[in-house]
């Protein structure tokens, strides 16, 4: 039966790895129902497209619930002003320094990445040059009205056309290529 998923060119390779860890691993995997073989990859994955790098460009870790009452008491025009002055500031830099290059799928690689490894669940549909991205959260409206407002700079200023809505957990955004 054929699944229509690209399988990627893989090699093998061994790694010495201590036995408590390796069995930290097994255990992990066997919860979340995948392979040892898949969940090392998707550690591998996490850590070169994100945890690598993240913290050199200013991400950092926060306790969700600090953050949440934090953001909760923001006004809507601080975040909104926050949220353009964060993309304007920093998405060139961000993306430079994650994926070599300041684009548009670069820029949706590192949404994505982002949001899993923040722990929201993410979606793409793609038809023809539009991307939709449906990301859900349980972060609350002024965390929605940020990321709306800053993924709406950053694919704006990438030449995008870009139309976002969002509801109190979740954020849509659809981005046409006009290049």
């Amino acid at each position: 039966m054929h699944t229509g998923i690209k399988k990627r060119p893989t090699e093998h390779v061994s790694f010495r790895i201590d036995k408590g860890v390796l069995e930290n691993l097994k255990s992990v995997s066997k919860e979340e129902k995948l392979s040892l073989n898949t969940y090392v990859n998707q550690i591998f994955d996490s850590h070169v497209n994100w945890d690598a790098h993240a913290s050199e460009i200013g991400w950092v870790i926060m306790l969700k619930s600090a953050l949440k009452a934090l953001i909760k008491k923001a006004d809507r025009d601080t975040i909104i002003e926050i949220a353009k002055d964060s993309a304007e500031s920093g998405a060139k830099e961000i993306a430079l320094s994650m994926r070599g290059k300041y684009g548009i799928a670069e820029w949706i690689s590192i949404l994505k990445d982002r949001a899993r490894s923040s722990g929201f669940f993410i979606k793409e549909y793609r038809e023809g040059n539009k991307t939709r991205l449906v990301m859900h959260h349980d972060m609350g409206e002024n965390w929605s009205l940020f990321f709306r407002t800053y993924y709406e700079s950053v694919f704006f200023d990438l030449g995008s056309k870009v139309r976002a809505d969002h509801t109190e957990n979740s954020i849509v955004i659809e981005i046409e290529s006009l290049n």
